[in-house]
């Protein structure tokens, strides 16, 4: 009698279970634990460039305040980790850890590939189209507004149409910094 009791408990449990898998189940803020996809330097440089997305390299150092103010305020935001993995191929460049990387057939340390590219401070944003070139460069902490805005330039192709001053002119400039949508 018991084991048959038990039987029919472990059946309901598993009906239940399935059941409830065909349900949508939505998530909370809690749920949000995602970051960006960031490919780390030493392995993503020697295959430059990759993916079938623009490639967004972030030049950044432990100590750089600005840094870890983009880090902590826009890099961790639920909009921004979803649309930098949709759109873009992400790169964290720590020069002060490189000592050796190749990148576009050269061996370069830190230093050299900062030359190389022209980095002029931390940090600094490098945004190359799938071919490998250049297609923008800012410097300096950018807010949530001005980066949304640049990414969205970037990733559906208003770099080919207009410069981003003229963008940001434009009705399709407009990204939400409340609510957490683009």
């Amino acid at each position: 009698m018991i084991r048959r009791s038990v039987i029919s408990v472990l059946l309901v449990v598993l009906a239940v279970s399935v059941i409830g898998c065909g349900k949508k189940r939505y998530k909370t803020p809690a749920d949000i634990k995602g970051t960006v996809a960031w490919l780390d330097a030493n392995s993503a440089l020697p295959v430059f460039p990759m993916g079938n997305n623009p490639i967004y390299m972030f030049f950044n150092a432990d100590w750089c305040k600005y840094c870890q103010a983009m880090k902590n305020e826009t890099f961790s935001r639920p909009e921004i980790i979803e649309y930098m993995n949709n759109h873009f191929t992400s790169i964290s460049v720590v020069p002060d850890s490189i000592k050796s990387v190749r990148f576009l057939d050269q061996d370069m340390s830190g230093t050299e590939l900062m030359k190389a590219l022209k980095v002029e401070g931390y940090p600094a944003h490098y945004f190359f189209n799938m071919k490998g070139e250049v297609i923008g460069v800012r410097t300096g902490y950018i807010d949530l507004r001005g980066f949304k805005q640049l990414l969205k330039y970037i990733a559906e192709g208003y770099v080919n149409k207009m410069d981003f001053a003229t963008f940001q002119e434009s009705s399709d400039a407009t990204v939400d910094t409340v609510w957490g949508d683009f």
